[in-house]
């Protein structure tokens, strides 16, 4: 049976519409899920980055989908399965029962992913019952993890503490080496099948706080991912221009359209998201 701590927490973000209730939901299994992995040492051997690590900690106004993660170290040892088993136990005290699955992949990578599945249906059903006609019987509700294994590229760590819905700390990087990490995925990513146009919203809202670029760790990720050879690096000045042609390529209507269904109201970054905005913004880039 779910627990009230689920429902209160649910709550507080006053969804309106079902895409809120979904948001939400999600938003509440990534923290509780969190807390799980806190229990251990999960921390000492990994670091939380990404949309969902900027959302529940530094106030992105964005909800996010998945759960990102970095090994601290190449540990033959680590046992990431382990961990998510753990955070399961967890999510099942809260009275949230769950599959957990793996990503078949078709070929080796070094990124390890899961999901945690829940029954939708039955979800809605006990928190907003008004909406349960509109859920298919055996709709999924996802929560994707993943890890990548290959090690860090020289970031800077910060140990936050979660309140809700237990007090735990976690290990993330500093804004400036998120905001390194955001460019990479930004010009790295490849768009065959659709724009991911929270990379740029993201990017926006890291220059909105005036945050600086950790150069040493977006050349070593680029470096990494084989965007650059091993003997080339990315001065602030060559960054920008490569980013302007970036920019020059990206469809941010399309963009738009794929950040609406994560945001609960219009924001300002929003109402600007357009390709005068990101020329533009690329002059406000600095380096740490």
């Amino acid at each position: 049976m779910i627990n009230y701590s689920f429902l209160s927490l649910i709550k507080e973000y006053e969804p309106i519409t079902l895409e809120d209730i979904k948001n939400s939901m999600k938003e509440v299994i990534q923290r509780i899920i969190l807390c799980g992995l806190a229990k251990d040492d999960f921390f000492r051997n990994a670091v939380f980055y990404g949309g969902t690590s900027l959302r529940i900690f530094r106030g992105l106004p964005r909800f996010s989908e998945d759960l990102d993660f970095l090994m601290t170290n190449c540990s033959t040892e680590f046992d990431f399965k382990k961990y998510l088993l753990q955070a399961k136990e967890t999510l099942s005290s809260f009275g949230l029962e769950c599959e957990l699955s793996s990503k078949q992949k078709k070929q080796e990578t070094s990124v390890e992913s899961y999901f945690f599945n829940f029954n939708l249906k039955m979800l809605v059903e006990i928190t907003y019952p008004k909406f349960t006609r509109k859920i298919i019987s055996n709709e999924i509700l996802s929560v994707k993890v993943e890890i990548g294994k290959n090690g860090i590229f020289e970031g800077n760590f910060e140990n936050l503490l979660l309140f809700k819905p237990n007090l735990c700390f976690v290990k993330t990087f500093d804004m400036e080496t998120l905001f390194a990490s955001k460019l990479i995925a930004i010009l790295n990513r490849k768009w065959d099948s659709r724009l991911k146009g929270r990379d740029f919203y993201d990017y926006l809202f890291y220059l909105s706080k005036d945050t600086k670029v950790n150069l040493s760790f977006l050349n070593n990720g680029l470096r990494k991912f084989g965007y650059l050879d091993s003997n080339e690096q990315f001065s602030l000045d060559t960054l920008k221009k490569v980013l302007i042609d970036k920019f020059n390529e990206v469809n941010f209507d399309e963009c738009k359209k794929d950040v609406l269904r994560f945001i609960k109201n219009n924001d300002s970054i929003i109402s600007g998201f357009n390709k005068e905005t990101f020329m533009v913004s690329v002059n406000m880039i600095k380096e740490k």
